[in-house]
């Protein structure tokens, strides 16, 4: 096949895969709390035009740098502010990760492996239909950190872009950017001690340029106030469980083999042999590995996405295996127990949510947890369709059993079985998950949009009465103290969890109860009356 040809055809594939990522966002609900979060900052960016310091219910937040905001506000200009727009930046992610990992394989010898592996694994594909902070922030600290692999001397363009490029990543979520790659850095320097050191502290010093442009405009604006606390809360994060967000020490590894699958299962025999898979990008991508998985296991949060870095790595030595194969190379039978038993919980999670919803009338009614029960019985419907995912999981484990393919064949007929397995999933699962999680509280919170209300949650913690309530700069803007026991311009509305309804009640006893649905009890606290004043002595 000629070049040109080749080339139309990869763009081809690839605009097809970001029509197909982007089909039914626009009906999925941001999910509480992260995509909300991200997206309540760019909706006040949009409506303030205030670009330089991220607020949440228009007051100051210190939890995040503003660089996947400008993205999703330009993002709002172009589309409108609405969940598809949200989600769009990670949309154009995805596309600009897997060209950059199909154009790197295919000039170190693995062709398009790689970027295969990074689409057709579970998390790493969902990711670029999210709107979450990672996959911009994983996309600029691999550019960064790969051009540090070389063997050779750091040349002065690599250590300008590499620098640029992780400032990019310290913008986009923060100076743990600047501590992975320095890690990586160190681990490099330690095992080629002939390395010039000062490159690398280069690299390091000019990646602080654009944060710190950021920083110094902010403090001129407050006296340093936000730089203070967002540098607070990052050591705050590292070192104590956010809410909600705990685990223990191997989270992380178990959320990469079963979330970065099948990637993970074909990773293993060139991530754990260094003597046949030592050239200078695996030992830069092994370190890369270590550093991230052995860091976000020692933070007392554990979240997710924080292991999300470790999928460039996974996939990488997955694709290194899988092209070093022969076309009729078997694949190792230890492997394959592995690779159809976490299939097998997939095929066993698919079914027994479709059983589920299908069957909910005959076993709601054992259900004794209130607030369980009352999430349950919101009203979603369960179609014959839901059973799609199953089938596409069965459908993959008879085919693999009766043909028995090769090492490559067997690679591609599991990551085609993954893209199919997610691009039904999750427009088939994940809206009906969401009516019983947050059906009630997004559908309170629209009905108010537009007027002259307060906003609220009592008893957690949800950013759905800002993004969904549309809450304005002047309903906005007032400290939780504020809201529920000073007096207030006009009526509050509020959610609480079902079981804290009484807890709520006893927080805001001047609150009246209106309903309770799907898992929230729903409240009003009336404008107080003005106070009269006694007569006169």
């Amino acid at each position: 096949m000629n070049s040109g040809k080749e080339i139309f055809l990869a763009i081809g594939a690839l605009l097809l895969i970001c029509v197909l990522w982007s089909w039914g966002l626009g009906q999925l609900w941001l999910f509480d709390w992260d995509e909300i979060n991200f997206a309540e900052i760019a909706r006040e960016m949009h409506l303030t035009g205030n670009l330089l310091q991220p607020t949440i219910n228009y007051l100051p937040f210190h939890e995040k740098p503003p660089l996947f905001a400008w993205m999703q506000w330009l993002s709002y200009r172009a589309l409108g502010v609405n969940e598809f727009a949200a989600r769009f930046p990670n949309i154009l992610c995805g596309a600009a990760t897997l060209s950059f990992l199909a154009y790197y394989g295919r000039r170190r010898g693995i062709g398009y492996w790689w970027a295969a592996f990074y689409a057709g694994s579970l998390l790493p594909a969902l990711y670029f239909r999210s709107g979450i902070i990672d996959p911009w922030f994983n996309l600029f600290i691999l550019l960064a950190v790969v051009r540090l692999f070389s063997p050779g001397p750091v040349s002065l363009p690599t250590i300008l872009l590499s620098g640029l490029l992780l400032g990019l990543a310290i913008l986009t979520k923060g100076p743990v950017a600047a501590l992975i790659v320095g890690l990586v850095a160190l681990g490099l320097l330690l095992r080629r001690r002939g390395k010039s050191w000062y490159a690398y502290l280069l690299v390091g010093l000019l990646s602080l340029l654009p944060a710190a442009l950021w920083l110094t405009a902010l403090w001129q604006e407050d006296g340093g106030y936000f730089v203070r606390a967002f540098f607070e809360y990052q050591w705050r994060l590292f070192t104590k469980e956010d809410a909600g967000h705990g685990g223990f020490f191997g989270y992380h590894v178990v959320v990469l083999l079963i979330g970065c699958f099948p990637a993970a299962l074909f990773a293993l025999p060139a991530l754990v042999d260094s003597r046949k898979y030592g050239s200078p990008t695996d030992r830069g991508m092994r370190m890369l590995f270590w550093v991230t998985l052995i860091l976000f296991s020692i933070v007392s949060t554990k979240i997710v996405h924080y292991s999300s870095l470790c999928y460039f790595p996974l996939t990488w030595f997955a694709a290194r295996w899988t092209a070093a194969a022969g076309p009729h190379t078997l694949f190792p039978q230890r492997l394959l127990v592995g690779l159809r038993s976490v299939w097998g919980l997939y095929l066993f999670a698919a079914l027994l949510i479709a059983v589920a919803g299908w069957t909910m009338a005959y076993w709601l009614p054992l259900v004794t947890d209130s607030e369980l029960a009352s999430r349950l019985e919101m009203p979603v419907s369960w179609p014959w369709y839901t059973i799609l995912p199953t089938l596409i999981v069965a459908s993959l484990l008879l085919v693999d059993a009766y043909l028995k393919p090769p090492r490559r064949s067997r690679a591609a007929l599991h990551l085609l079985a993954m893209f199919l397995f997610c691009l039904v999933a999750l427009p088939v699962f994940a809206p009906r998950i969401q009516q019983y999680t947050q059906g009630a509280a997004v559908e309170f919170y629209r009905s108010f949009a537009g007027q002259d209300v307060l906003l609220g949650t009592c008893r957690y913690k949800s950013y759905t009465p800002l993004f969904y309530g549309a809450v304005t700069q002047e309903q906005g803007g007032r400290t939780r103290e504020q809201t529920f026991y000073d007096a207030i311009p006009h009526p509050l509305y509020f959610s609480s969890p079902l079981r804290l309804t009484e807890k709520a009640r006893g927080d805001v006893p001047d609150a009246e109860l209106l309903y309770q649905r799907g898992g929230f009890s729903f409240f009003r606290r009336p404008v107080p009356p003005p106070a009269v004043n006694g007569p006169a002595n």
